[in-house]
C-alpha cells in the first residue's frame, strides 16, 4: 500500500539523487558550451570525425568518451548537450557503458591482481566492435 510517508520518502531520495548528479551535469554542460562558443568544439569534432564515422557518430561524440572517463554521469550529461539521432544515441550510450572511467577502474582492477592494461584494451576493443556492429545493424541515419 502506498502511503503519504512512502511518497515523501521516495521524493526525498529522488531529490538527493538529482542533487548528487548536478555536480556532474552542470560542469559538463558548462564546459561543452564554452567549447562550442569558443569554436574548439568544432575543431575537436573535425579532428575525430574520421574515427567516429566508423561508429556512425559525429566527431563531437569523441567528447562524450572523454567526459565519460571522468565519470559515466559526465559522459551522459555531455550526450544531453549534443544533438544525436536515436540511432547515434543508442550507439553512443552502449559504447559509453562498455568503455567508461577506465583509469579509475583500472586502478581498482590492478589492486585486485588482474591486468588493468589488458582489461582496458579488451573493453576498448569491445566498445569499438559493439559500436561498429550497432552502426551496421540499426536502422536510421
Amino acid at each position: 500500500m502506498v502511503t503519504k510517508q512512502t511518497i515523501v520518502r521516495g521524493g526525498n531520495k529522488a531529490v538527493k539523487i538529482v542533487v548528487s548528479l548536478l555536480k556532474f551535469i552542470i560542469p559538463s554542460i558548462f564546459i561543452m558550451k564554452v567549447l562550442e562558443h569558443s569554436g574548439l568544439l568544432y575543431k575537436i569534432a573535425d579532428f575525430f570525425a574520421p574515427v567516429m564515422a566508423f561508429l556512425g557518430l559525429p566527431g563531437e561524440s569523441a567528447l562524450v568518451f572523454l567526459f565519460g572517463q571522468v565519470t559515466i554521469c559526465s559522459g551522459i550529461a555531455t550526450m544531453a548537450v549534443l544533438d544525436f539521432t536515436a540511432k547515434q544515441a543508442t550507439i553512443m550510450s552502449t559504447v559509453l557503458c562498455i568503455f567508461h572511467v577506465v583509469m579509475l577502474e583500472g586502478a581498482v582492477i590492478a589492486k585486485s591482481g588482474a591486468n588493468a592494461l589488458l582489461n582496458a584494451a579488451v573493453r576498448f576493443i569491445a566498445a569499438l566492435f559493439t559500436g561498429l556492429v550497432l552502426n551496421l545493424i540499426l536502422p536510421g541515419v
